[in-house]
């Protein structure tokens, strides 16, 4: 994961995310590995997109559960990690054989992904990150016959702040975002501007030992995750403070989720929070990112990919 440093007591990353914002999409050409689509079984593909050759992971479920047209769930990993790596610990593409969604999972330039006012090495390199995933899901969809009107996208860590971004920059092609251990950065809450309302549900480990659910000051740090999903409640015109509640304890480990529920959003949608107590940077219900000693506790108490799938269902 990113190197952190502390710095006043509060955690930061010594490598801030960032990215220039999307212009113009490229031409969505791309070149796919395999010569039939055979079901349930992972695509490797790889599209140009500005000067950069990008790859990506699609994963189609069996004929017999894809719903058509088929939705897509596009997945973000985090930094240094991959898309192979994104799969196994979410375990998503098992989730989408059950319930019929595709699964797209693209490749970060160096392992990592662009955002606005940081250093990761695709921002260093000048990709246009938003623009690779507009060009991906044109691509995708024509070549695969998945429905991109019913997108939604999630990410873990610098994958679930890059998710974020998206909700800010890409809003019109998305019905919602699941940010994983992923909070909003500063800078881009002040210039965010979705295009129209969009449903969030943020899943974030109060313990989390990388990126502290308190957030982190100054103008180039993270909101908390409450301010997360205040500033997503905002954005919606939902009415009123959130509702609190908390999930039946099903997982044999020592977390528990408190959730945070936002009411009367605009245009069907929806703002909710999962807060893990006892929860590291981790995907709950998946694959440890790492040693609990180094991440934190990878909670069991609800299935993360699970959940999306149900996110999905609600709002397709």
């Amino acid at each position: 994961m990113q190197t952190w440093l502390r710095r006043n007591g509060v955690l930061v990353a010594a490598v801030l995310l960032a990215s220039s914002c999307g212009t113009s999409p490229s031409a969505p050409a791309s070149s796919p590995h395999t010569s039939s689509l055979a079901a349930g079984t992972d695509i490797n593909g790889t599209l140009r997109s500005g000067n950069f050759d990008r790859s990506y992971i699609l994963h189609l479920p069996p004929d017999s559960s894809r719903l058509k047209p088929t939705p897509i769930v596009i997945a973000f990993h985090g930094f240094p990690m991959t898309a192979d790596q994104m799969s196994r610990i979410t375990h998503l593409s098992k989730v989408a054989d059950a319930h019929g969604f595709a699964v797209l999972l693209p490749q970060g330039y160096q392992k990592s992904w662009a955002l606005p006012g940081g250093s990761t090495p695709a921002q260093q390199a000048g990709v246009d990150d938003v623009a690779f995933v507009h060009a991906l899901l044109d691509s995708a969809s024509q070549l695969y016959g998945l429905d991109s009107a019913r997108v939604v996208a999630t990410g873990i860590s610098n994958g679930g702040i890059f998710t974020e971004h998206l909700g800010c920059s890409l809003s019109g092609r998305l019905i919602g975002i699941v940010p994983v251990a992923g909070l909003m950065r500063r800078d881009t809450a002040a210039s965010c501007a979705p295009s129209r309302p969009i449903s969030v549900f943020g899943i974030h480990g109060i313990d989390d030992p990388i990126a502290a659910y308190g957030g982190v000051p100054g103008a180039e740090g993270f909101l908390s995750f409450t301010d997360t999903l205040a500033y997503w409640a905002k954005a919606n015109h939902c009415t009123g403070s959130p509702t609190s509640g908390q999930l039946a304890t099903t997982g044999h480990d020592s977390t528990t989720v408190a959730t945070l529920t936002y009411g009367g959003c605009a245009s069907g949608t929806e703002v909710i929070g999962y807060a893990v107590k006892g929860g590291g940077h981790a995907w709950p219900g998946g694959e440890p990112l790492g040693s609990a000693d180094e991440m934190g506790a990878t909670s069991q108490q609800f299935d993360a990919s699970e959940l999306i799938w149900s996110f999905l269902d609600r709002h397709r």
